[in-house]
């Protein structure tokens, strides 16, 4: 167990390092079983008992003190917010010279000598103490700047906000309230509140502004964005209990009826106990929910088949004694409104309707014991470790249905072994076709992965594959060097890692033969600008840096420091809200820079890309420029498109489309016109003269069933909404196919053509194709494999990409010659096209005699597709389609297939956009909301998180339910998906978890629950909603730090999905994850040792203790225990604990002796917990 040291100390006490002469709190964690290097951290407070100064002992990167200066007003407000800086040394000493040593540190270069390393507000002149102005650190962001985030606090006019109401009308047949809405009245003058938030590329009038009206309730009633000085409204309407019944997107204008409720707004009805009991999305058909006596969901629907043979039936779930998931499946029902009124009966009268047979099962879930079947055995040490042979609590295995047929019962068995610590050192999974992977750990005192061995085999022919990776860490915890070796091979070098002073990726030193790192055939560096954003990827001015190699590829991101004009190209103006305004790249196969300029409308979406080559005798050559336009939901109206050619003299418009969408439902894309006639991009079925007929057609549930211009004639999806069949000109000889298992992870493809078929297997990130291993991915890229006399022989790719995941440059050694050579370039249109014609030639690895060589093949067959994004390019029978996790997305008309599962999340926007149509920032490989949070998509029971309207998301019993902001409390079904390159624990192999962190402070104005508005801001750090007076751009940056010191980087870099920086450095701490539970259970004793207080924290207990001794309330007087045994818990099992101590001491209002408000609880779930 973990060994941790509380110090409270408000007067001197000799021998100590930190000040004798001031107040403080001491933190020591101790990183291995005896004394060696803990981890130590100093809070020093004034006399009112507000912290002043944190010090983090020799956490530099050079071993110094990192330490974070606060101050105060003359009302006790903190009106700046000072970054982190290095210390001159590591004594832990009280630095009185703290708010000029920090000014100092980062008036330099390395940090673009910033005046003003702070964040700042500025306060209304009342007792309100409202935020008017919120500015960034940085000069472009300073106060008086004008690029603030500007805040303002009204009421409504009169005629300026529709008051739509809901009628509700109680249904006995239906079980449920029956809704209805009008739209005949506005609100009075003064009776909503109004705030209005300016963003920091405001300059006047409306645009880049957004006004949120809330009622007396605190619902937000509309949400209006500005473009070209034009409202977007959404609307959210709520029925007399409070509950959200419609949403009325900026799209659906006018009178509301019928007919623009079905086809665009979202739409909401509950039953007598005000549980969700059914929903409809625009697009799709209406859902139904049925709930236990507990109000879990059981049963959803209707779905689709599991196994596309066209029947409806709904999605079942079954719960253990202790809320846990046990079993899923699928039932073939008749699902109609007046049936899940029935079903709802009979599970209220104590029968169930949805008790699964043998063949409904999808998936099993085994916690406690390793009984069931298929169950690992239990060795004695795994690496050295002992292991548990108790884990009541655990889980321990899970079944996933292979999804053939619906009499077929093949599955694939997952397990996780732990050690004594409960931490897993073991995974396991094996599936019928595709083999076993088992990845061993071994994990140092505080958890930190040291080294995996992975072992992998698909058939008992085929040899077992034994990779080892091993990890090696700085003083400080940060991932510094990571080696792989293939069996008894030469050790490679994955990654060896520099970090500045205040931790952040600043180099790495990527592939080769050194194993200590010292050289590697890139060295990749990163600089970022004062907010932690990316500005660079190497240098795009010169590829050759001193003696080390030279630079394959080198990227660069302008915001608001354009460079246009020392270039004398195309200019575009300056961003201050995050948006990207320029990209420029460079890579060694011609030596040639070139570069995007960006132009978006006031809603953040993309409306120009131009293409050009600053430094050539034309700079301006338009030659892969991309145009578009949207309706008011984000749909894209037109776009158009040049390419072909790479020539200042020429360019060729190869697109120019035209989007016609569903009279009704106006999300729905039913054709698309190409006036170019023009192959080359997008692919349209007619003549370019005139195109009369559809092209798409959709099922109920918002599906793309069919697509002419491509030739599909069919698609047949799944219950997840997944495709599993896709059939080309009605020909059964001609299609693609999937196979899944019952999470929704893609385990093989069958491209049919003819009579010849080609199948793709995936695996846990191997790749099969008809049986033969292709590659098997790595952290910085992948390893080709080349089969030889029988043999496998493997050779390192490496990959650069860029701050959005997309793969530009691929390129590895040459057996033959030992020579660094490109495989392949990838340049992107913004919406994910490829560009043609220029750095076009290829190589790969194929055999030659009886050895491997590396060659030009433009015309082979090739293998690793992963592109755009970071997910797989499917071009077979011209499906020319990125398989994203969730859906399939066209970049041809940079749309997805399907309906987001996450739509209501976003219900301003369509359910098909791509990335919020700005594919410049954010990436979307998820297929779901591009700026959530990575455990969004594959959440832990109990996470929750605040969406943009401001709604709290909870994660429970495998659905996220929403409660407040403006989506109320709406349940939204949320089945976790993993990629077909993740393992059975839905994790990557890159994927990392907690690190030794040293957070923010806390001070005495604090909220209700004794937080003060730093800690507040610790605790919602990675939450991808709204902070307090927070910016959207500086919410989105925020989500993107992936910093171990999380004072470190307030912002993270451009592009959501952080593949530079020191997220990548993160990411590549393979196993670095969060092995054991986070909660502990404690108990505040008075004077008398009475138990007066019971809680929890998922945070250091020490800090939520200081929290406490400083809320001046009756809190502040109990002494805090940490109990015995009750460390490194669930949430579950945390609060069920919790929960146990106040039903035995009872609370005070209620007659007994403990201070605490609630209940953790409800009593009338206590049955399920045993209580």
């Amino acid at each position: 167990m973990k060994k941790i040291l509380f110090i409270v100390s408000l007067f001197p006490i000799l021998a100590l390092a930190q000040s004798q002469d001031q107040n403080y709190i001491k933190s020591t964690t101790y990183k291995t079983e005896g004394a060696a290097n803990p981890v130590v951290q100093v809070t020093y407070f004034d006399g009112l008992g507000r912290p002043i100064q944190q010090i983090a002992k020799g956490q530099s990167a050079s071993g110094k003190d990192i330490v974070t200066h606060i101050e105060y007003d003359s009302l006790g407000r903190q009106p700046k917010e000072y970054l982190p800086y290095a210390n001159t040394s590591s004594s832990l000493n009280y630095n009185s010279n703290a708010a000029t040593d920090v000014l100092s540190f980062y008036n330099t270069a390395a940090y673009e000598n910033t005046m003003n390393p702070y964040s700042q507000k500025l306060f209304e002149v009342s007792p309100l103490n409202r935020v008017l102005k919120q500015a960034a650190p940085g000069g472009a962001w300073a106060m008086g700047s004008g690029h603030e985030i500007k805040l303002d606090m009204q009421t409504n006019a009169s005629n300026e906000v529709k008051r739509l109401t809901v009628t509700t009308t109680w249904s006995t047949g239906k079980g449920l309230y029956e809704i209805s809405a009008t739209d005949n009245t506005y609100y009075a003058s003064g009776t909503l509140y109004k705030t209005i938030t300016k963003d920091e590329n405001w300059t006047s009038g409306n645009n880049n502004t957004t006004e949120e009206f809330k009622n007396k309730n605190g619902q937000v009633v509309l949400k209006r964005t500005y473009n070209s000085n034009t409202a977007h409204d959404t609307y959210y309407m709520y029925d007399k209990r409070g509950n959200l019944s419609y949403v009325i997107p900026p799209l659906a204008e006018g009178a509301i009826t019928q007919t623009i409720l079905d086809g665009l707004c979202y739409q909401y009805k509950y039953d007598s106990r005000n549980r969700l009991a059914a929903k409809k999305l625009p697009g799709k058909q209406w859902e139904y929910m049925v709930y236990d006596l507990l109000d879990r969901p059981v049963a959803t629907g209707p779905a689709l088949s599991p196994f596309g043979d066209g029947t409806i039936g709904m999605n079942i779930t079954e719960y253990d004694a202790f809320g846990r998931v046990t079993q899923t499946g699928w039932k073939v029902m008749t699902v109609t409104e007046a049936n899940r009124n029935t079903w709802q009966g009979n599970i209220n009268a104590g029968t169930n309707p949805f008790t699964l047979g043998t063949y409904d099962v999808l998936s099993k879930n085994y916690y406690d014991n390793y009984s069931f079947p298929d169950a690992p055995s239990v060795p004695s040490f795994i690496e050295g470790q002992a292991v548990s042979p108790t884990v009541k609590g655990l889980p321990t295995g899970t079944w996933l249905r292979l999804v053939y047929t619906p009499t077929t019962l093949y599955g694939a068995t997952s397990s996780t072994l732990y050690d004594t610590k409960y931490r897993p050192i073991r995974t396991h999974a094996e599936t019928p076709m595709v083999g076993y992977t088992r990845t061993d750990s071994k994990l140092d005192f505080t958890g930190k992965t040291i080294y995996t061995k992975t072992y992998h085999k698909r058939t008992s022919a085929d040899p077992e594959i034994i990779i080892t990776d091993n990890f090696t860490y700085s003083a400080q915890d940060r991932l510094v060097l990571h080696t792989q070796q293939i069996g008894t091979g030469t050790v490679q070098l994955i990654a060896k890692n520099t970090y500045d002073e205040l931790g952040q990726l600043i180099s790495k030193n990527v592939g080769g033969t050194d194993a200590t790192g010292a050289v590697g055939l890139q060295k990749v560096d990163y600089n970022y600008n004062i907010r932690g954003w990316l500005k660079g990827i190497n240098d795009v001015a010169n590829l050759t840096q001193g003696t080390n190699p030279v630079d394959l590829f080198a990227f660069k991101l302008n915001y608001q420091d354009n460079d246009t004009q020392s270039y004398g190209v195309y200019s575009v103006p300056p961003l201050y809200n995050g948006n990207i305004s320029e990209t420029f790249w460079r890579t060694n196969s011609d030596n040639v820079q070139r570069k995007y300029g960006y132009n978006y409308d006031n809603l953040n979406r993309l409306t120009n890309a131009t293409y050009q080559k600053p430094g050539a005798a034309s700079p301006t050559t338009n030659s892969y420029n991309e145009t578009l336009a949207y309706d008011k939901n984000g749909n894209i109206t037109a776009l158009t498109r040049t390419g072909e050619y790479d020539d200042a003299d020429y360019s060729l418009e190869v697109d120019n489309l035209a989007y016609t969408y569903h009279a009704d439902n106006k999300n729905q894309l039913m054709k698309v016109f190409d006036s170019t006639n023009n192959t080359n991009g997008f692919k349209d079925d007619s003549t370019g003269s005139s195109d009369p007929a559809d092209d798409y057609t959709y099922d109920a549930n918002g599906n793309m069933t069919a697509d002419t211009n491509k030739g599909i004639t069919q698609i047949v999806y799944n219950h997840m909404n997944l495709p599993i069949k896709i059939v080309f000109n009605n020909n059964s000889s001609t299609k693609i196919e999937y196979l899944y298992n019952a999470a929704g992870v893609k385990l093989q493809k069958n491209v049919t053509q003819g009579s010849t078929v080609t199948a793709t297997q995936y695996f846990n990130g191997f790749q099969y194709t008809d049986g033969v291993l292709q590659f098997f991915a790595h952290d910085e890229g992948y390893v080709n494999n080349t089969v030889v006399n029988g043999n496998n022989v493997y050779n390192y790719v490496f990959n650069y990409t860029d701050h959005l995941g997309n793969v530009r440059l691929s390129y590895g050694v040459d057996p033959a010659t030992g020579v660094l050579k490109v495989l392949e370039e990838n340049n992107y249109y913004p919406f994910g096209l490829k560009h043609k014609n220029y750095n076009m030639s290829q190589k790969t690895y194929i055999k030659n005699g009886g050895v491997v060589v590396l060659e030009p093949c433009n015309s082979c067959a090739k293998t690793y597709q992963v592109k755009f994004n970071g997910r797989e390019w499917q071009d077979e029978l011209g499906l020319n389609k990125t398989a994203m996790d969730y859906r399939q997305y066209d970049s041809a008309i940079g749309r997805f297939d399907s309906v987001d599962v996450l739509a209501e999340v976003f219900s301003d926007k369509t359910p098909y956009s791509f990335s919020f149509n700005n594919p410049v920032f954010y990436g979307d490989p998820t297929g779901l909301c591009p700026e959530c949070e990575k455990n969004v998509k594959n959440p832990t029971a109990g996470q929750s998180y605040t969406s943009t309207g401001g709604a709290t998301y909870t994660y429970n019993d495998g659905q996220w339910t929403r409660q407040d902001g403006q989506l109320a409390e709406v349940t939204v079904t949320a089945t976790v998906k993993k990629k077909s390159s993740e393992g059975q624990e839905g994790k990557k192999p890159s994927e990392g978890g907690t690190t030794l962190l040293f957070g923010l402070i806390k001070n005495a104005n604090v909220n209700s629950e004794g937080q003060s508005p730093l800690e507040v801001y610790r605790e919602n750090r990675g939450n991808p909603g709204y902070l307090p007076n927070e910016g959207k751009w500086d919410r989105i940056f925020r989500l993107m730090n992936n910093s171990h010191i999380e004072q470190m980087q307030d912002f993270g870099g451009g592009g959501y999905n952080m593949w530079g920086g020191y997220g990548r450095a993160l990411q590549a701490a393979k196993s670095v994850q969060a092995a054991e539970g986070t909660y502990s259970v404690y108990q505040g004793f008075d004077s008398m040792g009475t138990v007066k207080y019971a809680g929890i924290t998922s945070r250091n207990p020490f800090v939520r203790f200081a929290e406490h001794l400083s809320s001046f309330g009756q809190k502040s007087t109990l002494d805090y225990q940490v109990m015995e045994g009750a460390t490194n818990l669930s949430r579950q099992q945390a609060r069920v604990l919790e929960q146990t101590l106040i039903n035995q001491y009872g609370l005070e209002k209620n007659g007994g002796q403990l201070i605490n408000k609630i209940n953790s609880i409800a009593p009338r779930k206590w049955g399920a917990y045993g209580l």
